[in-house]
């Protein structure tokens, strides 16, 4: 989600209004929405998406976070490896059979005192001060999730793409923690919102916790079919915060977009919605369930954004087209097709080339960039 398209979907509240991002990825949107001063509330399955959206949109004390960090780089000095206890990963073969994969040693083992020390904060934190460990969390995961040399053995980690390519490294964990800690420092000190965004993990087909009517707008932007996996490199980094492999599969499996058939026979707004994707082709073999199943997932998340929806309330959607076995998906069309199912009705449709220079993929010699060139903005109002 670009920040610009943020922006502009905020400019029609004038006053505090709610505003929602069901799918709030890197939280974009909520962080926008609280620095304009709005009830900013978001959602996600993922919960690295959960921790930095979390990280970004609410206000925390410059000088606390600072001890707590002075705290951990002291117990950590400190902290014998055989002290060290970390019950999902000790107690679970496939995880730590995964971690030894994927780490080094001698990052191991740093890794593993930092885990255990963030866990023993976490638990005894006061609902205050687990804002400032999520913090702590977010400076770590980022030399995890990286696209060139972290502290994982794999390379293209944040482009959930990632491979090993060494088996011995001499990155420097707590260095790199050091300035990894430093720079998202540099980024909350330059600037906090107005209030706190409200982040929570949650599905966006299922959004229970939102009554009926009670949102002004809704910005997001839905996964689109065969979207990017990030769990699959995110887990590089949860692992140390607590989840097992098991856990992390059985989130990635349920995910909007995974590549799952559906587990139940597709309805007739399924059908609609999955033949406006594909126009009148099919796809091979079990990419056509796939694309089903994907088609249901849209029709409740714009059934969920219809209901929580005041009357008048708008509906912002930032939706990629894709394409799968060399058949062009438009997923922009299958949302349209959700939304008049819905009742839902298309004010504006604006198709917006993404910027070369910041694309999250490369534009030339990756067939994956083919699906990434257009983004589509659709605004719907509820009348």
């Amino acid at each position: 989600m670009a920040p610009e398209i943020a922006l502009a979907a905020l400019e029609g509240l004038r006053e505090p209004g709610n505003v929602l991002d069901p799918m709030s990825g890197s939280g974009t949107v909520v962080r926008q929405a609280s620095f304009e001063g709005h009830r900013a509330l978001a959602f996600d399955v993922d919960p690295l998406a959960v921790l930095v959206s979390r990280v970004s949109s609410r206000k925390v004390d410059i000088d606390r976070l600072e001890s707590l960090y002075d705290d951990l780089i002291v117990d950590a000095s400190e902290l014998s490896s055989k002290e060290v206890k970390l019950p999902w990963i000790d107690s679970d073969e496939e995880t730590e059979s995964f971690i030894r994969y994927w780490f080094g040693p001698k990052q191991r083992s740093v890794l593993r005192k930092l885990a255990y020390i963030i866990h023993q904060m976490d638990c005894a934190a006061t609902s205050r001060d687990r804002r400032h460990i999520d913090v702590l969390k977010v400076a770590l995961s980022r030399i995890i999730i990286t696209k060139e040399a972290g502290a994982s053995l794999a390379r293209d980690v944040s482009h959930s793409r990632p491979h090993k390519v060494v088996e011995v490294s001499d990155y420097d964990v707590l260095g790199g923690f050091q300035t990894s800690f430093m720079q998202v420092l540099g980024f909350l000190e330059g600037g906090m919102p107005k209030s706190d965004g409200v982040v929570k993990s949650g599905d966006a087909r299922r959004l229970r916790q939102i009554a009926s009517e009670s949102i002004d707008l809704v910005v997001t932007s839905p996964p689109y079919l065969n979207a990017i996996d990030y769990l699959r490199g995110h887990k590089l980094s949860l692992v140390w915060f607590g989840y097992s492999l098991k856990a992390i599969r059985n989130i990635r499996g349920e995910s909007i977009g995974a590549e799952r058939a559906p587990s139940k026979v597709p309805s007739e707004a399924t059908n609609q919605i999955r033949l406006a994707m594909l126009k009148e082709g099919r796809l091979p073999g079990r990419f056509d369930q796939i694309a089903s199943r994907y088609a249901a997932d849209l029709h409740l998340i714009v059934g969920q954004i219809k209901r929580v929806l005041k009357a008048e309330g708008k509906a912002v959607l930032v939706v990629g087209d894709s394409c799968v076995q060399s058949v062009f998906i438009s997923n922009s069309d299958g949302v349209k097709q959700s939304a008049l199912l819905h009742g839902l009705q298309l004010e504006s449709s604006i198709r917006r080339e993404l910027p070369r220079t910041s694309r999250y993929l490369p534009v030339s010699g990756d067939s994956l960039s083919k699906r990434m060139r257009f983004e589509n903005i659709l605004t719907f109002t509820k009348a």
